[in-house]
């Protein structure tokens, strides 16, 4: 049954996001198993254009509100580097 709804302007960015996210781990995976220089160049070129293209879409998202980062604090991050500082 078709319905006639379009997508929001957030709904499609958060879905592009979320494809280029998925292209990024194909291209690096493409990367990883391909034995041929030349191949490997070439998928290591559309993984740089996918991710800038992502931090386009991601930039968009955090423009309009959908996509908020929390910041840690100076307390959380020494936390962090304490605890895993042992396994180095």
């Amino acid at each position: 049954m078709y319905h006639n709804k379009s997508l929001t302007e957030k709904e499609l960015l958060i879905d592009l996001l979320t494809s280029e996210k998925h292209l990024t781990v194909a291209y690096n995976n493409a990367i990883i198993q391909s034995p041929c220089p030349q191949l490997r160049q070439i998928y290591s070129d559309c993984l740089s254009n996918t991710q800038q293209i992502q931090f386009s879409l991601y930039n968009a998202t955090e423009k309009r509100g959908w996509n908020k980062v929390n910041l840690a604090s100076d307390r959380e991050i020494k936390n962090m580097v304490k605890k895993y500082s042992n396994l180095i």
